[in-house]
């Protein structure tokens, strides 16, 4: 008999990792990479729950072990997400790869337990189910906001560079919130035409407040800098990007109407990685 039957009492649920023996039977890893490699359910609890017949596979993605969270945690990259997995000898830093995602039989995957020695807690099983979804209500920014953002400072785009501060106390920061041109966001094809920019640094206050804080501060104060360097000209007068203000907040004080206002921007360094059609700032 299966260790997990197929009905509304189900073993298996969203967030479960699978543990090394059934990983190597059902081929998701190498043998020389079972104990750095963990496959995690993505795949919906009702999905799960439904009969074999009308949900007949399940969606896996393999993650692999990683020294610590970093620019990838709490969802800011839709591509990437870095988590941490709790253990009996403390938590584990896992990262999970989007384009890894593998499809299997469900009635294979029931067949099997989920791991017992690892497991997300619920914070972190919620952090996994919005990073999922970001995948399809990701905001459209204007392409040409999109490509000022892939100026080169210093050799390397604004992207890289943005990913690099928030990798630094990254675990602290849930994410980077725009209000761009208050919600216009049109083309703008000129040096001089402007985008007005604010910034939200949005952190996480439940665990550590203060720790959160500085962080957030430590992130805003290195945007308003690179920032600075990208646009500024002569004379103090900015050009394709004016950052108005870049503001720590808590999570515990952003109001649903504030919420609403904003964008939450997205590290896609996969798709912003490459030159910009033009150069538009000079080392």
């Amino acid at each position: 008999m299966p260790a997990a039957v197929c009905n509304r009492r189900i073993t298996w649920s969203q967030g479960h990792i699978l543990p090394p023996e059934a990983a190597l039977a059902l081929q998701l890893v190498e043998p020389a990479e079972a104990a750095s490699r963990f496959p995690v359910v993505i795949t919906h609890d009702c999905d799960l729950a439904a009969a074999f017949d009308k949900e007949p596979h399940v969606e896996i993605l393999v993650g692999r072990s990683i020294s610590k969270l970093g620019a990838a945690a709490n969802a800011k990259i839709a591509r990437r997400l870095e988590l941490p997995v709790q253990s009996q000898a403390g938590p584990r830093s896992l990262e999970l790869q989007a384009p890894d995602k593998r499809t299997m039989s469900k009635a294979a995957l029931f067949e099997y337990a989920p791991r017992q020695d690892l497991w997300l807690a619920p914070p972190d099983r919620l952090i996994l189910q919005r990073w999922l979804a970001a995948r399809y209500r990701r905001a459209a920014f204007p392409e040409a906001f999109e490509t000022r953002l892939r100026t080169k400072v210093d050799g390397r785009t604004m992207v890289e560079h943005i990913e690099t501060i928030l990798d630094k106390g990254g675990e602290w920061i849930r994410g980077l919130f725009f209000d761009l041109d208050d919600g216009d966001f049109r083309e703008r094809n000129r040096p001089d035409d402007v985008y007005q920019l604010g910034i939200t640094v949005l952190y996480a206050s439940a665990v550590n407040e203060s720790q959160g804080y500085a962080s957030a501060c430590a992130v805003a104060e290195a945007l308003e800098r690179l920032a600075g360097r990208a646009f500024e000209r002569q004379g103090g007068t900015r050009e394709y990007i004016d950052l108005r203000y870049c503001d720590a907040v808590s999570d515990s004080v952003l109001t649903v109407q504030q919420r609403e206002r904003l964008t939450e921007w997205r590290l896609e360094y996969l798709s912003l990685a490459a030159d910009p059609p033009h150069p538009m700032v000079t080392d």
